[in-house]
């Protein structure tokens, strides 16, 4: 049976001093994500926030688990 990956894209934002974002380090995109996670959670909106995927492509054969 064929088998599909599908890419998806979760927003989620950073408040920084700096207009083009290049203050934000690897530990307040983390802290923000974990919080966007957890507020999906509450919510129940991962449906919603996921949307569509943006990319599709076939599973090679023998990948499946």
């Amino acid at each position: 049976m064929a088998r599909f990956n599908h890419a998806y894209a979760i927003a989620f934002s950073v408040v920084s001093n700096d207009d083009r974002g290049h203050d934000v380090d690897a530990r307040q995109l983390h802290a923000a994500l974990m919080t966007r996670i957890e507020d999906l959670d509450c919510e129940g909106g991962w449906v919603e926030a996921a949307g569509v995927p943006y990319d599709s492509y076939l599973e090679p054969e023998g990948d499946q688990p």
